[in-house]
């Protein structure tokens, strides 16, 4: 099951959106239910499994700050009882004290969240 075909805008493939699928269709594949979480700011997946729930933002790169501000701030009305992840291609760590940043090659290797 596909999420969305490749995303093209001007001859320029949209990163995002295709890394979104990416994730989708592994979250399906490791069997999470899925939904689109719609609150001030919408979040791309609601994954829930075995009685746990996971909010996760998918991102090419939040090297720039305003992609960061955007990402991250779209949690900011999610309370801690649930785990809050960013998936994104950077290298570098952007975790925080209630956000966990995870490289998108390691949630490609990981068995489960």
């Amino acid at each position: 099951m596909l999420f969305n075909s490749i995303r093209v805008a001007d001859g320029i493939f949209d990163l995002t959106h295709n890394l979104e699928n990416v994730v989708y269709n592994e979250l399906l594949y490791r069997g999470y239910s899925l939904s689109v979480y719609s609150g001030k700011q919408e979040i791309d997946f609601c994954a829930q499994k075995e009685n746990k729930k996971y909010f996760i933002q998918v991102a090419y790169s939040v090297a720039e700050r305003s992609t960061y501000d955007r990402e991250m701030g779209a949690f900011a009305d999610i309370d801690n009882t649930h785990a809050k992840i960013l998936i994104s291609n950077d290298d570098i760590d952007y975790s925080s004290s209630t956000i966990k940043h995870i490289k998108l090659k390691d949630f490609l290797e990981m068995d489960d969240l």
